[in-house]
């Protein structure tokens, strides 16, 4: 026997892959997180027989996210591993109808039995990956039963909404409303802790229609057909970020804040250039980490959303005294590369 209820394996709300990048076919895109179910059993029918718990795929129940997955050129795989008898077992959720619909996790059950079962989604490349976009409501994806009881009884394993996005590289144009940004000559003597000289520019982020860069329909609204409640219009959800990265004319700041300013001696010249958003928070230079747009929020540009696919976010460069640096004359510039991209 077994109790009715439900139990949910989350996956993030957007899920995005970058197209152009060399995935294998053998490992995941995209590792999901495991999540644990503590199960008790009982075979109460008075028979010697031993029972068994099953994993089932409800097929019914996954129409469209195996053939959304398929036309992207992915496929999801369940992966299911029982505490008692670390049996660890594989349900493919593809189009190819020849794949196995359930797993057998526990066998021989006499009494009473308990353990925990262990889930995880992973998402897997089968073939070429074509660009686009796919949202998907909540499902009853697979379903936890014990033997001799039918689907009537067990267990519902669902899948949470998720919005599946393979965007190529090349989707994202960037631009800057100036290539300069000129702060003048300085002063020695002007040089001291009150001194700063901000200057204003701003970052667009747009759709690169070039050729050679397939969007595919990346920039299209998709329709979401919600159970007993119609359709609901989604788009590309995008967030963006921007790395700013020193050339030439100086070196990062210790907690890299900061460019501390050279001469054309090389030297240190006794100033700083330091870049903030319009919340006042200062962004990070010579970054370009996955965790960038968490550790430094300044260096979020924005984000395409609900159909719009412009991002216009204007920053302060702002030249002040280094603290501890000796003033030193002579000429000073800074190059820096703004490079914009998807997280």
């Amino acid at each position: 026997g077994g109790s009715q209820a439900d139990f949910t394996i989350p996956l993030p709300p957007v899920i995005t892959f970058r197209s152009g990048e060399n995935y294998s076919t053998d490992s995941p895109l995209y590792t999901g997180t495991e999540v644990k179910l503590d199960y008790n059993c009982s075979n109460d029918k008075g028979s010697t027989d031993g029972a068994k718990i099953y994993v089932m795929r409800r097929d019914e129940e996954l129409t469209n996210l195996r053939r959304a997955m398929s036309d992207m050129g992915l496929y999801m795989k369940l992966v299911v591993t029982d505490s008692v008898t670390g049996s660890k077992k594989e349900l493919t959720l593809d189009e190819n109808t020849g794949n196995i619909s359930y797993v057998v996790m526990r066998e021989n059950i006499v009494g009473d039995a308990e353990g925990t079962l262990t889930f995880r989604l992973d998402i897997y490349r089968k073939g070429d990956v074509n660009p686009g976009f796919y949202s998907l409501p909540s499902l009853n994806a697979f379903k936890i039963v014990p033997n001799g009881s039918g689907v009537e009884k067990g267990i519902n394993v669902k899948v949470s909404p998720v919005q599946l996005q393979y965007v190529p590289t090349c989707f994202v144009k960037a631009s800057l409303n100036t290539d300069k940004v000129d702060f003048g000559p300085v002063l020695t003597s002007d040089i001291d802790s009150s001194f700063s000289r901000p200057r204003t520019f701003s970052i667009q982020a747009s759709v690169n229609n070039a050729a050679g860069c397939n969007i595919g329909t990346l920039t299209k609204p998709f329709e979401l057909v919600l159970e007993g409640q119609g359709t609901k219009t989604v788009y590309l959800h995008l967030p963006l970020k921007v790395a700013f990265l020193i050339n030439s004319g100086g070196a990062p700041s210790s907690d890299n804040k900061a460019i501390i300013l050279k001469n054309e001696h090389n030297e240190d010249n006794g100033l700083q250039l330091k870049i903030s958003d319009p919340d006042g928070q200062f962004v990070t230079f010579n970054s370009e980490s996955e965790s960038l747009p968490t550790d430094s929020p300044a260096n979020k540009l924005g984000e395409f959303h609900d159909g719009i696919f412009t991002v216009n976010k204007p920053y302060t460069a702002t030249l002040s005294q280094a603290p501890g640096k000796p003033v030193k004359t002579g000429k000073y510039r800074t190059q820096v590369t703004v490079k914009v991209s998807y997280y």
